[in-house]
Formats: structure tokens, sequence, C-alpha cells
């Protein structure tokens, strides 16, 4: 545990080193909190020139039914936001782990940890802490700041507890942190063969496509986004993130990369 948490310093130390890092890292969830809150501040004043448009689909959920059109135009985009934070956890870990590996490498500071007699499952742990801490930690602010916009710009509660429902609260509180874990596990594994951070990243992110495709089928109307559905799922979650990151272990050779990578 005490490799671990050095690890973890080590790695908190060298992201606060690095300005391009950390703008990185600020920058998404600014946007993705910052934005719906225009945009829901420019629906309450009115100006939009699409509301009859947008509202006919978004009748077509049967949540949306007896909403006013104002009320129906706040949940759809809601919604549409809302998924962000879904995507925010693995985007943000996935900027981390591809510094904490490839970045190392390519500043040649990796090499000598290699070296270290430190075990691999250790080193791992602690370099997946310094993404999942921080990547989760901003994702959770950033959402809580998004929670309260809604609840003071909302055109009234039935739009905040739409968009807002204890499904939602699932998978920004649960599914979020899983879906990182298994982001930076594939991060990882994929750091191990390649050189390249853009071809890590863009693996890890397409991760949660399939998760995504669920609340989209909700926003149709196909699925519902219950809380034990969504319960069922972070299970599913949490198994893929175990089997993914003993499998990282595995694949993680430091031999080969020592050898590899020169």
């Amino acid at each position: 545990m005490h490799k671990i948490l050095l690890i973890l310093q080590k790695e908190l130390i060298e992201i606060r080193q690095q300005p391009i890092l950390l703008m990185s890292m600020i920058l998404p969830p600014l946007i993705f909190t910052v934005l719906p809150v225009l945009v829901f501040m420019l629906m309450r004043s009115g100006v939009s020139g699409s509301m009859k448009s947008v509202s006919n689909i978004a009748f077509s959920y049967p949540a949306l039914a007896r909403m006013s059109p104002i009320e129906a135009m706040q949940t759809v985009t809601g919604m549409q936001f809302s998924v962000l934070y879904v995507l925010l956890p693995g985007l943000l870990t996935s900027i981390i782990a591809s510094y904490s590996i490839i970045g190392e490498k390519t500043s040649r500071t990796l090499e000598p940890l290699l070296a270290t007699p430190i075990r691999t499952w250790e080193l791992l742990v602690g370099k997946s802490l310094a993404a999942l801490v921080p990547g989760v930690g901003i994702t959770w602010l950033s959402g809580i700041l998004f929670i309260i916009s809604l609840a003071f710009l909302s055109a009234s509660p039935q739009v905040f507890a739409t968009i807002i429902s204890p499904g939602w609260l699932v998978l920004f509180l649960i599914w979020s942190p899983l879906l990182a874990l298994i982001s930076i596990a594939v991060m990882v594994a994929i750091s191990a063969r390649v050189n390249d951070t853009r071809s890590a990243q863009q693996a890890s992110i397409w991760l949660v496509v399939p998760f995504l495709s669920i609340f989209f089928g909700q926003l149709a109307g196909v699925q519902v986004l219950g809380v034990i559905f969504t319960l069922v799922v972070a299970v599913v979650l949490a198994v893929l993130a175990v089997a993914a990151f003993w499998l990282t272990v595995r694949i993680f050779q430091r031999e080969t990369i020592l050898t590899r990578w020169k």
C-alpha cells in the first residue's frame, strides 16, 4: 500500500507540473457546465425559433407528454447535456493515463521506474488512481454545478426531476467511475503496445459507446432507464473493470517494454 501511495503522490505532482495537461482537464468540464446553463437561460427568456419542431420530437418520449413546449425543450436538451457526464470521466482519465505511460516513455522517466522492485500491479494501481481520482473528482464537481444550475433554471420541478432522475444519478455516481476504470485499464494496455497517445485515447473513448446507446434508447422511449436496470448494469461494469485491470496486469510486460521502447 505504501508503494501505491508513493506512485500516486509522484503522479499527482507531475500532473500539477504540466500546464497543458491541466488545461486539457479543466476546459471540457468547464464547457460542459457553462454551455447548458447558457442554453437554459436562453430558453427561459424565450429565445428559440425552433421550439415547435423540437417539442414535436420531444413528445415522442412518454414522460414529456403532459409538458408544455418550453418544458419539453428543456427536458430533451437537459438529457442530451446530462449524457456528457458519462463521457467526461473516460475523456479526462484517458488524457491523464496517456501521459502517465506514453508521456513518461517520451520523457525517458518510465524506464527507471520499471527497473525498480515495485510489483507491476502496484505500479498500475498507483497510476490508475492518479488518473481516476482527479478525473472522477472533476466530473462530480462539474456535475454538481450542473444539477444546481438546473434546479434554478428549470421551467418546472417536473423538468428537473425528469433530467436528474434516480437512474441518471446511478449513471453519474456509479457508472462514470466504473467506465473510467475500464477506460484506464484499456488505455494502459494499449499504451504498453503503442507509442502514440492519440491512438490509445481514441480506443478508450470508444468503450463508452455501447453504454451511451442505452441512454439514447431511453431518450427515444425504447428503454426505461430505471434504478434497478442501471444498478444491474453497474454490477456488470464492476466485473468488467476488475477483469480489465487483471488483463492489463498480465499484458503489461515491463521487461518487453524496457527492451522495445529504446
